[in-house]
């Protein structure tokens, strides 16, 4: 049950690396943007993904 809870708990982390990170890829790459610092645009959504879901695991809600 404790491996279920955790999963849960680290549920918007694991959405944001999963839906969010290839989401914003996908939309950097049909816009035509760079990545700033020479990133590529998937490691840029990592990143954004990354941070997103810490902070949304960190409130406990995403607004």
């Amino acid at each position: 049950m404790s491996v279920v809870k955790s999963l849960f708990f680290f549920g918007p982390l694991f959405f944001g690396l999963a839906f969010l990170a290839p989401l914003v890829s996908q939309v950097m790459v049909r816009l035509d943007v760079n990545a700033p610092f020479a990133l590529s645009p998937l490691q840029f959504g990592l990143i954004i993904g990354t941070v997103l879901g810490l902070i949304a695991t960190y409130r406990g809600k995403w607004i």
